[in-house]
């Protein structure tokens, strides 16, 4: 399935007063590597949303298995676990880059929707043919 790799070092306005990574911030590093995930894939949000189709969320979750910390080079894997008749499902890692230690995992799944109507519809043929390709030539 396809995977991809991001690399990031948290800014300090994403720290608390202990220099650990706020809770909430963890999704939008989640949103960051799904977003390079879909433009390694060839197909960026933004070209995705200009053909008409929208991805809102639907459920998320995260696991906080050690404290990210502020400016600390971090890896964050994204994996397409399945794409179900109208869902998208994500996994996420994420690891300390310095001793590849995990520091949190989790999941986000998202509808794919018409921007037009916001009512489910199957993964567009152009979606499915993106990351067939990219798994092909992998």
């Amino acid at each position: 399935m396809l995977s991809t790799e991001i690399r990031l070092r948290p800014r300090y306005a994403d720290t608390d007063q202990m220099g650990i990574v706020h809770h909430a911030k963890y999704f939008e590093y989640f949103e960051i590597a799904r977003t390079d995930l879909l433009r390694t894939a060839g197909l960026s949000y933004a070209e995705f949303e200009e053909m008409g189709f929208l991805l809102p969320l639907t459920d998320c979750y995260a696991s906080f298995i050690i404290p990210i910390k502020y400016d600390e080079l971090i890896r964050i894997e994204t994996t397409l676990d399945k794409i179900h008749t109208a869902i998208l499902h994500l996994k996420y890692k994420i690891f300390r880059d310095a001793d590849n230690q995990l520091l949190s995992e989790g999941f986000t799944k998202h509808a794919f929707v018409k921007k037009e109507n916001m009512k489910p519809i199957r993964p567009p043929k152009i979606y499915l043919d993106r990351i067939t390709n990219y798994v092909n030539k992998k």
